[in-house]
């Protein structure tokens, strides 16, 4: 059994590519991509007979710090290890091979992953993903690109290619897979530790925000309908 959490940021319109990711590796379209991912989800698959789930979340802005990141997509992150019970084996930072990432995400990726409250840079392979041939290497790329090789040492310099246009090519989940065996070995066959008690407050949290939410759009919907007959009141006491 594997155990994959998929994180990642955005930038601009360009997003991660997280779900397409997960698509891939399962080979099935499970996550939806048409959209961005607000909820953290799991989902399972058997491949190359093992029984490996991924979970996709929500992605942070790359070059934002943490406390401008929404608190909902905040506490679906922190709740993405918790859909993956005992805990993931592996991170898989994924990251588009046509980003230009400044020296900026530093601070908002460490910021980021200190949500998980784990030392998350020792389970994390660097998941560099491409919709299309490359026209450059990838290590011509990082080459190139200090906050890239930045975050490869970070990751004990554990990194793979996805080209997820080939979808027929399924060899590069196989070598994926190998991949995360190895780190999983090298990590002492530990997975990610998780607090259940810490998911159920997560799930607390998330309940309380979006009741929230709720009675606010529920206070504006009254507003608005309040205004809209004031309005409709007067047009009429105009036309007597």
């Amino acid at each position: 059994e594997l155990r994959i959490v998929l994180i990642g940021g955005r930038y601009n319109n360009l997003l991660s590519g997280k779900s397409s990711a997960g698509n891939f590796i399962l080979g099935q379209n499970v996550f939806n991509t048409s959209r961005r991912t607000a909820q953290s989800e799991a989902r399972q698959q058997e491949v190359f007979s093992r029984r490996v789930t991924v979970v996709d979340t929500p992605g942070w802005w790359w070059t934002w710090p943490k406390e401008n990141t929404p608190k909902l997509d905040q506490i679906e992150i922190q709740n993405s290890v918790h859909l993956c019970p005992p805990g993931p084996h592996v991170f898989l930072l994924v990251i588009p091979v046509d980003l230009h990432l400044s020296e900026q995400i530093k601070s908002s990726l460490k910021d980021h992953l200190e949500l998980f409250n784990v030392d998350v840079f020792s389970h994390t392979i660097v998941l560099f993903t491409a919709v299309a041939p490359c026209n450059e290497t990838v290590e011509s790329k990082i080459r190139r690109n200090p906050a890239l090789q930045w975050i490869l040492q970070q990751c004990g310099n554990r990194k793979h290619f996805l080209n997820i246009s080939n979808r027929e090519d399924r060899d590069q989940v196989k070598k994926l897979l190998e991949k995360i065996e190895t780190l999983i070995t090298n990590n002492g066959f530990r997975h990610c530790s998780v607090d259940r008690s810490q998911g159920e407050t997560l799930r607390k949290e998330m309940r309380d925000l979006t009741e929230r939410a709720s009675k606010r759009f529920d206070q504006v919907q009254k507003q608005r309908n309040k205004l809209k007959l004031q309005i409709e009141g007067r047009l009429q006491v105009s036309f007597l």
